[in-house]
């Protein structure tokens, strides 16, 4: 029986699980097409804008991953633009592609409300590391050229705004108010008008999670001296200005802008059935309904709990549902019956700047402060060790004249 291909669009967390799960099964040709060639973690984003670590430490080598699972799987480096489903063809701006299962896993983008005047233009993002990387360099430089300018001794403020009141928005508030006193504490910057403010449309940060973890990532902000502005909304953004509610001004340095999501562009020209933040529409087995051979996974698609709760767009949600669609792929191939996805968040884990963390898993585990820290940092860990192991095997089958500059390792 000739073999069947399998395309998977999308390195991110989705991706890389449905990956794994296709390639061990010796079943199919897989190919992973990715405009970058690394797998961003961006769950340790807030680390990498706060100087915690390095580059290397969010990336992982795409192509050694996909050369450690044998020559039956291969990466392509490409922006896919347009899906042909009659044709079970992919258009990307290089290549073209044939298949017989796609699953789409292309992420999400930073969903700025079109609404508001200035606000793509005046604020950073940090859903892409060329966007976190970005941020990381123009606020540092932004933080330098005041310094020089003051001699040294920032005698006005610098403001920093954060919109958004989610994990990110929280992490990285948390973040980079620990950075800026790590600074104060080693006298490195003589400077003490720093200020971080965290915009937030709802009573309290992390609304919809369990009070546990906003009880206690409301007490860690207020202790890093973050000033917290509830009930408010971003309705215009100016250089150095915004206005909350139409009615208030703060002005700031350097702004981000975490608040909420949309699908990839890619979705964009799909005539298939959406929700209202571009997401594709997928059934119990993740399949978009109206185009055969075709599955989606991760904040591509709107996934749902097996009671048909949303499901937050979250690492672990994409990972569930990465592995769902691929044991769903190899079940048509094998001419088994599918299986219903089983997507369920089996906890939380948040980081709070520093040694500190919040973490509540499988509804009873809870720690705050060190131990949170640790517990996260040993899961974290893990995940990273596992995909630099199946790297290293890729790397040894890599040609000498390319090992020598790999990212990931």
């Amino acid at each position: 029986m000739e073999r069947k291909r399998v395309v998977i669009v999308g390195g991110g967390y989705a991706g890389v699980q449905a990956l794994k799960i296709l390639a061990a099964s010796g079943e199919c040709d897989v190919v992973l097409i990715d405009q970058h060639p690394y797998h961003y973690l961006q769950t340790e984003a807030y680390e990498l804008i706060a100087n915690e670590c390095s580059m290397t430490r969010v990336m992982i080598d795409l192509v050694a991953l996909c050369l450690s699972y044998g020559d039956n799987v291969t990466y392509i480096k490409d922006t896919i633009r347009e899906v042909d489903y009659e044709a079970k063809h992919i258009i990307g701006n290089t290549s073209g592609h044939s298949y017989d299962y796609l699953l789409l896993c292309t992420g999400s983008r930073t969903a700025y409300n079109g609404g508001t005047q200035g606000l793509r233009e005046h604020s950073h993002g940090v859903k892409t590391l060329q966007s976190a990387l970005s941020f990381k360099q123009q606020f540092e430089q932004r933080l330098y050229s005041r310094l020089e300018s003051e001699g040294g001794w920032c005698s006005e403020p610098f403001n920093i705004v954060i919109g958004g009141g989610g994990l990110s928005g929280v992490e990285i508030a948390a973040e980079m108010a620990h950075y800026i006193r790590i600074f104060h504490r080693d006298n490195t910057l003589t400077c003490d008008n720093i200020h971080i403010f965290l915009i937030i449309p709802h009573e309290t940060v992390l609304e919809g999670m369990e009070e546990y973890l906003i009880k206690h990532a409301t007490k860690r902000l207020i202790q890093l001296g973050v000033n917290i502005i509830n009930h408010s909304r971003i309705t215009s953004v100016e250089e150095h200005a915004l206005v909350l509610n139409e009615t208030e001004a703060v002005c700031f340095d350097f702004m981000i802008f975490t608040g909420g999501i949309v699908a990839s562009t890619l979705t964009a020209g799909m005539k298939v059935a959406k929700n209202k933040k571009s997401q594709l529409i997928v059934d119990e087995y993740m399949r978009v309904g109206e185009c055969e051979g075709v599955f989606a996974a991760g904040d591509i698609a709107q996934l749902h709990d097996p009671e048909g709760k949303m499901v937050p767009p979250t690492a672990q949600g994409a990972e569930a549902s990465g592995i769902s669609a691929a044991v769903n792929i190899l079940a048509l191939i094998q001419g088994k019956p599918m299986v219903r996805s089983n997507i369920r968040l089996k906890g939380m884990m948040i980081a709070l700047g520093g040694g500190y963390a919040s973490i509540s898993l499988l509804g009873w585990i809870r720690f705050s402060g060190l131990i949170g820290y640790t517990i996260k940092g040993i899961i974290m860990r893990g995940y990273r060790y596992l995909l630099h192991r199946q790297c290293a095997k890729g790397l040894k089958r890599m040609p000498q004249n390319k090992r020598k500059c790999r990212i990931g390792f």
